[in-house]
């Protein structure tokens, strides 16, 4: 291993050329991470200071002055795209031609460029480039994926820093990056080593993940057991386009929880259990692993895009959805996954198992039950899917946590409090009300900012309110169901206490931007006492039954 100190301008030369490593994280630098590293450098340079570090930089020597990047990838990819940046804006062709020649060589023969000093993942290369490097506008994707996005936007934001100074201030500050901007240049032959360096390193704050940790670990593992390392490049980059970059970490927790085969609430996190799954369940063949976890992405792909054609099944995940939460992700995942592997599973089943598992699942939030109560659904079907019980009787050990009397009981209870939780679920009630006032066939998606509405008012500072409710009367159906609905965007103040009449005006014009057939069916009424009140309680309460409880028979 060798490390020494070097300038920019040794770096960014035609005696060296860098590939970034598929086993690498994407680019991840933000536009503000960007922008705060070349104002860093600006201030050094107007400060007229002799040395500005950067950091450090890891490579493997690949031979033929070829290195690929173990650390540094951030850095480096910006340090070219501020070169570029400066190299477009700058109008000296002398100046211009020495800032290509470190991050782009053209033939000055043919004018055609050459190969980017830096190779940056292929799945960027080519907007790297031709749309930054060269500028060329027809290369901009259509559909930018997001890690293409971080390239454009860093391009932007760092064009807008630099747009500002003239010609003289732009030259100097060039001249400054390439000659007293330093980096500590480490290089190693040894690859076993790289791995090493690459799992304990952080970029600039980004502190390496577990998706970054388990990439390298299946390139490792490929490199030990000579398999092909390009069917994990494969693998991985298909995982990147269907769950996102920014959600693998996300998809992983979830996909361990998935695998769950015991009652335990203790899961093994982090990536030594999925390097023990890697051993135990696939003798250490990380190809095979790696075409499992596509697998998986598309079964989460699938749920979180919603992207069925049952009615019912999307009707269910929809309604799961409101509650702002994932705990019931994994139990759909794993009957997915099970089925993916065709262990006797359908997906007409799996439309069965959503109907008995949301049900029982919103039992436990009827009921108010902590997280960790109601969670046991969940574990008790991965069990059952898991541990390969036949169907009917992943059915049994989801429907042996039903209550349908708890849950009679706990709708004629105060439903509204003012904690995220119990606001996500009266929105989710609420919400799958108003659906199941269409026919099935028929599924509404709302937009915007939703609010919880009470229709008599939580004061009763109004006479309108005064006539109709005595003290008693309203602290019991304030915070019912049949007093509560949803309305479009903010809670109107002025409106909060009005009588009735104003607040039906009101409620019409905001149901004109996301309609709700409760809202609208509240609109109809010419006056708000307390027997339609108990009417329309008796009325939605009836259909949260109809849609949640079990069927006995």
């Amino acid at each position: 291993m060798e490390a020494k100190e070097c300038k920019v301008q040794d770096i960014l030369t035609e005696n060296k050329r860098f590939v970034i490593p598929p086993y690498q994280r994407p680019y991840s630098w933000t536009p503000d991470n960007a922008y705060q590293l070349v104002e860093d450098i600006y201030q050094s340079f107007i400060s007229s200071e002799k040395e500005y570090f950067i950091g450090s930089m890891i490579c493997i020597n690949k031979g033929d002055n070829l290195y690929e990047v173990v650390d540094g990838q951030q850095r480096l990819t910006t340090l070219n795209i501020i070169v570029s940046e400066l190299k477009t804006l700058i109008t000296h062709q002398g100046v211009k031609d020495d800032l290509q020649k470190r991050i782009l060589p053209i033939d000055v023969y043919s004018d055609e460029a050459d190969e980017p000093r830096l190779l940056v993942r292929e799945k960027e290369r080519e907007l790297f480039k031709f749309y930054l490097l060269q500028g060329k506008k027809e290369y901009k994707p259509e559909k930018p994926t997001s890690t293409q996005l971080l390239f454009i936007d860093n391009s932007t934001a760092i064009k807008e820093f630099l747009v500002k100074f003239d010609e003289v201030t732009l030259k100097g500050f060039a001249k400054y990056i390439l000659q007293n901007v330093f980096v500590v240049f480490v290089q190693t032959n040894d690859i076993a080593s790289s791995f090493r360096l690459f799992n304990v390193l952080n970029n600039r704050g980004l502190p390496l993940g577990n998706a970054d940790l388990l990439k390298n670990t299946l390139f490792e593992y490929a490199s030990s057991n000579n398999k092909d390392a390009v069917q994990i490049e494969n693998a991985w980059s298909q995982i990147e386009d269907l769950v996102g970059v920014s959600r693998i970490d996300k998809f992983l927790s979830l996909h361990k929880l998935s695998e769950k085969l015991d009652r335990d609430r203790v899961l093994e996190k982090g990536l030594e259990s999925f390097i023990f799954n890697l051993n135990e369940e696939y003798g250490g063949d990380p190809v095979e692993f790696a075409l499992m976890l596509v697998g998986s992405a598309k079964n989460f792909t699938k749920i979180e895009d919603v992207d069925f054609e049952h009615p019912g099944i999307r009707r269910r995940i929809f309604s799961l959805r409101n509650l702002n939460t994932d705990e019931w992700l994994p139990p759909l995942l794993a009957f997915l996954n099970r089925m993916t592997r065709k262990e006797s599973l359908e997906l007409s089943q799996f439309a069965d198992f959503l109907e008995a598992f949301e049900k029982v699942y919103m039992h436990g939030w009827l009921k108010k039950q902590v997280k960790s109560q109601r969670e046991k659904v969940c574990y008790s079907a991965l069990v059952a899917i898991n541990n390969n019980l036949d169907f009917s009787d992943i059915i049994n050990h989801v429907l042996q946590h039903a209550d349908n009397e708890g849950v009679k009981a706990a709708l004629d209870e105060d439903l509204y409090e003012p904690r995220p939780n119990q606001v996500n679920l009266i929105k989710a009630l609420l919400l799958r009300a108003d659906v199941e006032q269409q026919d099935e066939s028929v599924l509404k998606t709302y937009t915007g900012r939703i609010t919880i509405e009470h229709i008599v008012p939580q004061k009763l500072a109004n006479q309108y309110w005064k006539d109709r409710f005595d003290t008693e009367q309203h602290a019991l159906w304030l915070h019912k169901l049949g007093n509560l609905t949803l309305i479009s965007g903010s809670k109107n103040s002025e409106a909060q206490n009005s009588d009735f009449i104003k607040k039906k005006t009101i409620y019409e014009k905001l149901n004109n931007r996301s309609s709700f057939d409760i809202t609208r069916d509240l609109c109809r009424e010419d006056d708000w006492n307390l027997e339609r009140l108990k009417t329309r309680h008796q009325r939605l309460k009836q259909l949260i039954q109809t849609v949640w409880l079990i069927d006995n028979k």
